[in-house]
Order: C-alpha cells, then sequence, then structure tokens
C-alpha cells in the first residue's frame, strides 16, 4: 500500500448551538459542534463539545458476572448443552483452536450461524483478560466453521463474525462469546459497504480501502498496524470510542488467514485493554466480509468495533432516536481524541 491514488474527500462543517449554561444560572451561551460524513456511505455523525458521556468510575462487576446457576457455556456442561455439528458440514463436531469452541447457535440468526465461546473454563473474562492470543484463536475457529458452510452451502456467500459483550450490548448471557452469520442475504451494512466499495472502484479504478488506508496512515486518526490489518477511528463514527481494523488484500471472511486472525485477535484486544482504561465495561464487534464480487472491487474485510453503556442497575442506553430513527451517530468523543488514547498501544 503506497502512493495515494484516489484522494478521499472528508467533509465537515461547523455548527453553532445557543444553550443554557447550569453552572452559570441558565445563562445562555455559545457552543459549537461538528457534522461529519462518511465519505464512503454517507452517513452523517455529529460530534459534540462541552458535557461528555463517558464514566467517571467503572462499576464492580462482582454481582453480574459471579457464576451462580446455569450457563451452557461453562466447561462442566458445555458437552451436554450444546451440540456438535453435523458431519457433512464438519467431521469434527464441535471446532476448536487453543481454548476457543465452536458450536452451532440454537438462534436462527441466519440460515447459517455458530457460536464460538473463548475459553469455556472461565464463565467470566474482563476486557483487560480477552488477550490477542484468546480472542485470535476464537477467530481460527470461526473461519474454519464459515469455510466448512461455504464448502457445504456455496450460495452462502455473506459471512460476517460479531460479539455482545455484557447486557448493555445485547448480551443474553455473561460468558463471553462471539456469533456468526452465513446466507445468500447478507446485512444492510455489509450490502451497503460492498456496494459502495465497488462503486468507487468503478469510478476511481481503485480500492476504496487502500486508498482510506494510504491517506490516513500516520495521521490524527491512525493508530497502528498487526500483521497485515491496520488500524484507525473512523471519520464519522457510527458508535461510541469505534475503531476499525482493515485487513490488505483480504475481501471475505472465509479467506482470513490463521495470521490474519491472531493480528486480528492482537489489535482487537488492544482496544479492549484501553476500553477498560477508560471506565468502559461493554462492547460490540463486527467483522464485516464483503460478498461474492467484493474481490473485484478491492472490499476489504473490516472489524468494527464500539462501546456500549455500563452495566448499572439503571444505566442510561447509549442509543438514542438519532440512531434509532434518523441513522445519525450522536458522537461525544472525536475520532481523534480516541485515536490518541489507545495509540500508543500500537
Amino acid at each position: 500500500m503506497v502512493g495515494i491514488v484516489t484522494a478521499i474527500e472528508f467533509e465537515e462543517r461547523d455548527l453553532e448551538a445557543r444553550v443554557p449554561d447550569l453552572s452559570a444560572g441558565g445563562t445562555w451561551i455559545t457552543t459549537r459542534l461538528r457534522w461529519r460524513r462518511d465519505p464512503l456511505t454517507g452517513a452523517s455523525a455529529r460530534i459534540l463539545t462541552g458535557e461528555k458521556l463517558q464514566p467517571e468510575t467503572r462499576p464492580d462487576l462482582t454481582a453480574l458476572t459471579a457464576k451462580s446457576g446455569f450457563c451452557p457455556f461453562d466447561a462442566e456442561v458445555l458437552e451436554k448443552f450444546t451440540f456438535p455439528f453435523p458431519a457433512e458440514l464438519t467431521p469434527e463436531g464441535r471446532i476448536r483452536a487453543g481454548k476457543a469452541v465452536v458450536v452451532p447457535n440454537i438462534m436462527a440468526y441466519a440460515t447459517h450461524s455458530a457460536v464460538g465461546i473463548y475459553d469455556a473454563d472461565r464463565h467470566f473474562i474482563d476486557l483487560d483478560e480477552l488477550t490477542g492470543g484468546l480472542v485470535g484463536d476464537a477467530f481460527v475457529a470461526m473461519v474454519r466453521h464459515a469455510r466448512a458452510v461455504r464448502r457445504f452451502d456455496p450460495a452462502a456467500v455473506w459471512s460476517s463474525i460479531s460479539a455482545n459483550y455484557l447486557p448493555p450490548s445485547g448480551a443474553s448471557l455473561v460468558h463471553p462469546h462471539l456469533q456468526s452469520a452465513h446466507d445468500a442475504c447478507g446485512t444492510t451494512s455489509q450490502r451497503l459497504l460492498a456496494e459502495r466499495a465497488g462503486e468507487w472502484h468503478v469510478q476511481h479504478g481503485s480500492s476504496y480501502w487502500s486508498d482510506l488506508i494510504r491517506q490516513e496512515a500516520d495521521g490524527p486518526r491512525w493508530l497502528g498496524q498487526t500483521g497485515r490489518v491496520f488500524w484507525l477511528t473512523p471519520f464519522a463514527p457510527v458508535g461510541f470510542h469505534e475503531v476499525w481494523g482493515v485487513v490488505a488484500d483480504v475481501p471475505d471472511v472465509t479467506e482470513l488467514s490463521e495470521e490474519d486472525c491472531q493480528a486480528l485477535g492482537e489489535g482487537l484486544s488492544r482496544v479492549l485493554g484501553a476500553y477498560k482504561e477508560a471506565n468502559l465495561a461493554s462492547f460490540n464487534f463486527g467483522l464485516i466480509g464483503g460478498g461474492p464480487v467484493a474481490g473485484e472491487h478491492g472490499h476489504r474485510v473490516v472489524l468494527k468495533v464500539v462501546s456500549r453503556s455500563n452495566p448499572e442497575p439503571a444505566y442510561r442506553s447509549d442509543a438514542t432516536y438519532f440512531e434509532r430513527l434518523h441513522g445519525e451517530a450522536m458522537i461525544d468523543l472525536s475520532p481523534e481524541e480516541i485515536a490518541d488514547s489507545i495509540r500508543p498501544r500500537f
């Protein structure tokens, strides 16, 4: 990835607002916010100034994460309460790599779906304990399942690997795990990214993601590199503390090598360590493949990770009507600030 082929335009506007200042008895003051548009998808985000939503302290997770009652992902019951894959899909039954194990998902999120457990022996693994090796092995096992699905069902051309972590992210079980989806339809974000990357390729004759890496390298949103995974914060985020990992020359999840999986695990582990240092406790990530013609259009596998609200007795959700109804993110720390806080780990 050398030399700039096509310049990417980062559109930004400064907006001015007047609000009452609580610290000055309601005196009206002028404040500013920034509006940004994502150069690939066109989705816009607003980056606020002033009062932050970041937690000053981290909640005590002891009660939430204590091992009490039944959990199907715990080692002593895993073999009894999860099921092997059918032999026609893989002769392994349950797919294992290091401490990770992948089993069928009992919920039908896609035509083919699996659940990966990072470590069945540990009911809870905190953010800074999700090491590069632990996460990398889980990716290795999930990619092996993805390849098995593709051999078994060539029509399942859209593949993704995603995760919820703790209840604020949507997780129904505390035991850390990740999930996959493989089918002929893909998700809205998958199709949008692939379609727009294809349009970019037709218009400019180059890969959008390669152009993005060239342009962002060593800039204010740049983090670093693990293997052939390039890490940065996005110009117009869709979530809090959002970080991207772009895998060079890999358009589809099934094409990730074991080295790529370990590089993704190492980078994600560094991001999660930074999250804990910032008093955060919950996150989502999505490892998004590009679909049937991604390779022809220069599309790349992209990992996106965002923080979520901390688990509190009555926590405030970090999703407002802007995100859910308007499709517009409201972000209170700029991508450049997030990059500044995470970059030293790379």
